[in-house]
């Protein structure tokens, strides 16, 4: 990687942290796991360090959990993150670099890292006079309203001055599996794990739901404190909360040298199951304030205090079945079945486990003790076996040679890993496949989901997809919760989809591999269904995105009567099956484009017709063959792919308008 690399790679890691810190703080829904997201600030670092790369910008306080609406109050002290290590080497580095800096080795104090969710008090004249959160580091969000109500917080404290108190606001583990199952039966939605539903409790605008979440809190320093307490080192710091009145974790240990420091890191990631609470590492910090004062911070952390991060959470737990599903296009994809476990934030009873051939690497059996791995927010993984407790003459996970739903032999294409039933009548696939027709991005029938859709199949009020436009307005109007209203409503947006242009009925028939952007290459390319239907296999390659899979996959799908008949009836319904070109010019003619990020002007749909109105093509995936890529806000992955690629020009929301109006 050169510098101008490292560059590009910068701007897109600082993209991407600041996107994972707006959907962890702010949002409580994260997309990736605690160690993904360090690994992203690792790599940012890395980068810096390499190439010398100074960026003001990029050194940003990890996290801002402050929210449009809130209102803020400043931190007389700042709040710092903390630098992490991942290994014991890294920690043990830490600890000889400030050791060579100080000229001796000093005490440690090490407390266990509560997955929580950051909280400030200030007290002053002894009364509590707000709680905030982090925040930005700088200014945190007034959440006193729902602080009030937390247990054995005290209100009060012998102090006369004015001072912070610092901690993590947590959900115990049982109250959160509790929590969650009530929501599940009100049909609400749950909570990733503790950490996500202690952050959405405490910023509640209604005080009286917040008192009925299960909050508590640790307290473990201070920030401000004026005049200073009487304390010269961290463990008598947390004496004197505890005297105070704070809930302070116990499971706290002065260490002096390596070993002992290692053996009760150890010995925490050990137990981290037994804790009421989750846990995610250890902290250590100088225990000596006046060697904190010494070291001092960097711009964003500490250098006299360090995380070391425990490796992801490994459990095990006993199959009780495997399921096998059919999507709407056949695929039957495998689902084990387990035992319940607790795993590093949520209770797990299901896995999915891929594919037929992925059973038979794992060697599955029967009642299998299977270990999985779950870090933070990612979906488990079931990683092994454990053969050491399987039964003896247990019999390995018979797969299926025929189709879990309507019976038919299962297929599976050459070089593929997926087997499928091929029966268009199988009735696991038509649910699914009636869903995705009255999906917003195929025909957009508003009220068709998929609890009405296998409603009306049970009912036996539709048996196909043609079916949805011979519906009976009485009789939807006599329905059980379903009123005249409602049933008025649904025919209107079923007789509104007869209008959608013939890319999004052709995305909506569900072919095998056509998503969205395929159909409308694959529509404007031919320009209705004859063309289509008639076509080869070289013609069909010679659409961009349509490789030699997809092709085959498109005239499997014609090759069945069923899908012929279903297309006729359709079209005597009145649906469009001829392509109506918006386009307007064309001076993108013969170019390639793609989006990634969030567009200051148009949406993306809306950026996506402009292009193609101009004669532009649209790819689903960074290739050789894309011309542009377009860049939004916060882009994802996609741009790193294409700054590989040398030939791909990468261009701004606004240099693609004024490209436009050049070409005018």
């Amino acid at each position: 990687m050169n510098r101008k690399q490292a560059e590009q790679r910068i701007q897109v890691l600082v993209a991407e942290i600041e996107r994972h810190n707006r959907l962890y703080y702010q949002k409580a829904d994260p997309e990736i796991s605690d160690f993904e997201y360090d690994m992203l600030v690792a790599e940012l670092k890395d980068l810096q360090h390499r190439f010398a790369i100074a960026a003001p910008e990029l050194i940003q306080s990890v996290g801002n959990d402050l929210t449009q609406s809130g209102k803020t109050i400043p931190h007389i002290q700042r709040m710092f993150s903390l630098d992490n290590a991942y290994s014991r080497e890294e920690l043990l580095a830490w600890w000889e670099r400030i050791s060579q800096e100080l000229g001796f080795r000093p005490p440690l104090c090490a407390e266990l890292k509560i997955d929580g969710f950051g909280i400030n008090l200030y007290y002053k004249q002894g009364i509590l006079r707000y709680a905030t959160t982090r925040g930005d580091g700088i200014e945190g969000e007034d959440v006193t309203h729902n602080f009030l109500n937390l247990p054995n917080i005290p209100h009060r404290i012998d102090y006369l001055g004015a001072i912070e108190i610092r901690g993590e606001i947590y959900i115990p583990i049982p109250d959160f599996l509790a929590l969650n199952e009530a929501r599940r039966e009100a049909s609400e939605k749950v909570f990733a794990n503790p950490r996500n539903a202690a952050a959405g409790s405490i910023k509640l605008k209604n005080p009286a739901e917040a008192a009925k979440r299960p909050l508590r809190a640790w307290f473990y320093t201070i920030g401000e404190a004026d005049p200073p307490l009487a304390t010269s080192c961290q463990t008598d710091l947390l004496a004197s909360l505890k005297q105070m009145g704070f809930p302070v974790e116990p499971n706290h240990r002065l260490c002096h040298d390596p070993s002992h420091l290692l053996d009760f890191c150890q010995e925490m990631e050990d137990q981290r199951g037994r804790f009421a609470f989750d846990i995610d590492g250890i902290v250590l910090k100088l225990n000596d304030f006046a060697l904190q004062k010494r070291l001092g911070f960097t711009a964003k952390s500490p250098k006299w205090a360090i995380a070391f991060k425990f490796k992801p959470e490994e459990k095990e737990t006993r199959l009780k079945a495997v399921e096998f599903q059919v999507g709407r296009t056949g695929a039957i994809t495998p689902v084990a079945i387990l035992e319940p476990v607790y795993i590093s934030g949520t209770t797990v009873s299901r896995s999915t486990l891929h594919n037929f051939d992925e059973i038979r690497r794992l060697d599955i059996h029967e009642g299998d003790t299977l270990r999985l791995i779950k870090s933070g927010e990612i979906i488990p993984k079931i990683i092994a076996v454990n053969l050491s407790l399987r039964k003896l003459n247990s019999a390995p996970i018979a797969l299926p040679d025929t189709c879990p739903a309507c019976g038919s032999p299962l297929t599976r294409q050459e070089d593929a890993a997926i087997e499928y039933c091929p029966s268009t009548d199988c009735p696991a696939q038509l649910a699914r496949s009636i869903t995705h027709f009255a999906s917003r991005e195929a025909m957009d029938i508003m009220g068709l989901g998929s609890s009405l859709v296998s409603r009306f199949l049970q009912e036996d009020i539709i048996k196909s997809i043609e079916d949805i436009y011979r519906l009976d307005a009485d009789r939807l109007a006599n329905l059980d919760r379903m009123g005249e209203k409602s049933a008025q409503n649904l025919l209107s947006g079923i007789e509104e989809s007869k209008n959608r242009n013939f890319d999004r009925v052709l995305f909506a028939l569900g072919i095998r591999m056509v998503g969205s952007v395929t159909a409308r290459n694959l529509a404007s390319h031919f320009g209705n269904i004859q063309n289509l239907m008639e076509a080869d296999s070289e013609e069909l390659s010679s659409v961009p995105e349509v490789g030699d899979k997809i092709a085959n996959a498109i005239k499997e799908y014609f090759r069945n009567p069923k899908n012929i008949q279903l297309i006729a009836h359709l079209r005597e319904i009145g649906l469009n099956f001829s392509y109506h070109s918006p386009k307007q010019s064309g001076i993108l003619e013969g170019k390639t484009f793609l989006i990634t990020g969030t567009l200051y002007h148009y949406g993306r749909k809306d950026m996506e017709a402009i292009i193609q109105s101009h004669g532009g093509k649209i790819l689903s995936g960074v290739s050789q063959s894309l011309n542009y890529l377009v860049v939004g806000d916060k882009p994802g992955s996609k741009l790193s792919k294409a700054q590989k690629i040398p030939e791909i020009r990468i261009i701004s929301e606004d240099e693609l308008l004024e490209l436009i109006e050049a070409e005018r």
